[in-house]
C-alpha cells in the first residue's frame, strides 16, 4: 500500500511540472526575451525578438495572446536550407518572411493561427526567417527581393 502511495505522489508531481511547463512559457516577460534594438526591413524599422536555438525556435510565438504591432521574431538558423513552420499553438495570425544570407527576402506567406494541417515551407533555402504580424508586410510595402539590414 506505501508504494501504490509513493507511485501516486510521484505521479501528481510529475504531471504538475509537466503541464506547468506550457503554462510558465506563457509567462515569459519582455525582459526575459531577447528583444533586441531595431533592425530595418526595406527601410522600415522593426524592434525584433531574436530566437537562434533550437528550443527557442521550436516554442516561437506559441503561447502568446498578442504581438506589438513593430515587434517580429527572428529565428536565426545555423545553414541556410529549406525552412518549415507551423502554427501549433499559436494563437496570433502572422506573415512570415523567409531570408537569404545576404539579407534578401525570398518568400512571404500568410499563416493562420492554430491551423496544425499546414506547414509553411520557404520557395527556396534561407537562413533567417521573420514572424510579424498578419498584414504588416503588405501595410508597409515589403515585398520579396526586399532588403533586410541586420
Amino acid at each position: 500500500m506505501r508504494v501504490f502511495v509513493y507511485f501516486i505522489w510521484f505521479l501528481v508531481f510529475a504531471l504538475s511540472t509537466t503541464c506547468g511547463k506550457a503554462e510558465n512559457q506563457k509567462a515569459i516577460s519582455a525582459e526575459e526575451r531577447n528583444i533586441q534594438p531595431f533592425i530595418k526591413v526595406d527601410g522600415i524599422s522593426l524592434e525584433i525578438e531574436i530566437v537562434q536555438d533550437a528550443e527557442s525556435r521550436q516554442l516561437g510565438l506559441m503561447y502568446r495572446d498578442e504581438l506589438a504591432e513593430n515587434l517580429g521574431m527572428l529565428f536565426v538558423f545555423e545553414t541556410t536550407r529549406v525552412l518549415s513552420f507551423w502554427m501549433r499553438n499559436t494563437f496570433i495570425p502572422l506573415d512570415i518572411a523567409f531570408i537569404d544570407a545576404a539579407g534578401l527576402i525570398v518568400d512571404i506567406q500568410r499563416m493562420e493561427p492554430l491551423d496544425e494541417s499546414k506547414q509553411y515551407i520557404s520557395a527556396v533555402p534561407a537562413l533567417y526567417a521573420l514572424e510579424v504580424n498578419a498584414g504588416w508586410f503588405e501595410k508597409n510595402g515589403v515585398k520579396q527581393g526586399s532588403k533586410v539590414q541586420f
